[in-house]
């Protein structure tokens, strides 16, 4: 087996020819905390070999965004700067690839801050940038989200670890997840995408056009934790692992990906549903949260910890509204890893999930072609934001209802049957 070192650089080549897909002569964006830099000379030397043009690198600090929230003069929240949209101009002008990297060097920091302070800078950020967001969500930009420890995000995932060996174990499990570990990573992913494609084919042959999640276990009022029925567009397409670009450019949005998933109509979505696993609305904690929908809209929540920032997320237009639905195996990687990471990028590949918000239009048949106004008119949400929050459990059904009205076994306890994957 390759050393930690090996298998770090084998992580950094993989974001860039499977992640991105950089091509040559391709400039590159790359995000990362300042925490992250070690890594991110890896992957900057990956970048240029790989025949970059050339690598610019927005260093992150989210102790600034906290003086901002709470210092800066209240009416200077909603200012954003006009050379940040220039610049974010060039880069879809000129089709710059771009990788984020996540992973929280101060991870409770925002936990003092007023939600909605943090709302207000968003949406300042979004109305500027609102190009940007569109060009990265219909892949007109080959985009990748992964993930580097850091030391204060290791050890609240591995409490019972000193420092060093809680970094060090939260590096083996991230490569672990993402195939870093294995002979050939490139080759782990190619037969990866396969496999979750299965799925997608189920789904199209099927003709699925609304998703039941059933989870039957009692919760305290007697009915089941779950029974949420998403309805889909009339013209639905399934997306799993890999993404490709209008110039015919493979993909992975996300590193890990254990998904599948699509795009509900805004109006069909009815039932309850309950969390399984911490989300993250506007930077802070939300456990243990219940949602009723009724005609597509929330009409009804509440949670254990996060009620007061739900509400402040609410306030943003179409968040009340579901913009994916997600189905992952229980049986995946993540999943089995048994930890609870606090972090979305891994969590919601754990287990299936939902997305309050704007939608991918990928989720529709030919979704990336098609203008603001025909997404519209599909039932495609359109929001400023986007929360991905996790339903799955390990006693959790899906059905899908297809075209015809007949009703087709999807997963069954958490784990995709025989007959979607093929077997």
């Amino acid at each position: 087996m390759n050393s930690l070192a090996e298998q770090q650089k084998l992580y950094a080549e993989l974001l860039i020819r499977i992640g991105i897909n950089l091509q040559p002569g391709q400039a590159m964006r790359l995000s990362a905390e300042l925490a992250h830099r070690d890594f991110v000379r890896q992957v900057v030397a990956a970048a240029y070999q790989a025949g970059a043009k050339y690598v610019h690198v927005d260093w992150l600090d989210e102790q600034l965004n906290h003086s901002r929230y709470t210092y800066s003069t209240p009416e200077y929240l909603d200012f954003f700067p006009e050379y940040e949209v220039a610049r974010h101009q060039q880069m879809v002008e000129e089709g710059w690839c771009r990788l984020s990297l996540v992973g929280p060097e101060f991870p409770d920091l925002m936990n003092d801050v007023e939600p909605t302070k943090i709302r207000r800078v968003g949406a300042a950020r979004m109305k500027k940038l609102k190009f940007y967001a569109q060009a990265v969500m219909t892949n007109h930009l080959q985009w990748c989200v992964a993930a580097v420890p850091t030391a204060a995000w290791a050890q609240k995932v591995f409490a019972h670890l000193d420092e060093s060996a809680a970094v060090a174990q939260l590096w083996r499990v991230i490569l672990q997840t993402c195939r870093a570990d294995q002979a050939d990573p490139i080759s782990a992913w190619q037969q990866h995408d396969k496999r979750l494609n299965r799925v997608v084919d189920f789904m199209a042959q099927n003709q699925v056009r609304a998703i039941r999640y059933l989870d039957p276990t009692p919760a305290a009022d007697g009915q089941p934790s779950t029974d949420l029925t998403v309805g889909l567009t009339d013209k639905p397409a399934w997306v799993a692992a890999s993404s490709t670009t209008p110039a015919g450019v493979d993909f992975f949005p996300n590193i890990p990906t254990e998904e599948v998933f699509t795009t509900p109509h805004c109006m069909r979505t009815h039932g309850w549903v309950r969390t399984s696993k911490p989300g993250f609305p506007l930077g802070r904690t939300l456990e243990n949260a219940y949602f009723r929908f009724d005609q597509g809209r929330v009409v009804e929540y509440r949670a254990d910890a996060g009620q007061d920032v739900l509400e402040q997320f609410f306030e943003i237009p179409g968040t009340d509204r579901l913009g994916e639905a997600s189905l992952v195996d229980v049986r995946s990687p993540v999943n089995q890893s048994g930890v609870i990471f606090h972090e979305t990028l891994f969590d919601e590949n754990a287990v299936c999930h939902i997305a309050f918000g704007s939608a991918y239009p990928d989720g529709v048949e030919g979704g990336s072609q098609l203008s603001n106004d025909e997404l519209t008119a599909l039932g495609v949400n359109e929001s400023d934001a986007h929360l991905d929050l996790m339903i799955g459990t390990p006693t959790m059904n899906v059905r899908g209802l297809c075209a015809d009205g007949s009703e087709v076994t999807i997963m069954h306890k958490g784990q995709f049957t025989d007959t979607v994957l093929q077997r």
